[in-house]
């Protein structure tokens, strides 16, 4: 009997244990975000375009769109000439006070 107790209680720790697993104490996963890229040509299709550059949990920049029917979020290739361009323009037109997320046109 108190050795079910115990096999029990073990299991339950070992449980909790794990479902933190992967996350910082704020919530924040703790690797990339983006598994497979996306080196298509798709600008007409995008929304807005979210760039994370590279930190500890990622050495990768990464470059996260939102397309504008589905609103599917889509890890976009930064090694592509055409998003290359799109992540110029944009620097280029934001300006340092503006710190809101950019729209690709």
């Amino acid at each position: 009997m108190y050795c079910n107790i115990f096999v029990v209680s073990i299991i339950v720790f070992v449980a909790v244990l794990g479902i933190g697993e992967g996350k910082s104490p704020e919530g924040v996963d703790q690797r990339c975000r983006c598994i497979k890229t996306e080196s298509r040509r798709m600008g007409k299709l995008i929304e807005k375009i979210e760039l994370f550059p590279p930190n500890s949990h990622c050495k990768d920049t990464e470059i996260i769109a939102t397309l504008k029917k589905t609103k599917q979020k889509i890890c976009l290739d930064p090694a592509a000439t055409w998003v290359k361009k799109v992540i110029e323009k944009i620097m280029a037109k934001k300006s340092p006070t503006n710190h809101q997320r950019v729209r690709a046109r």
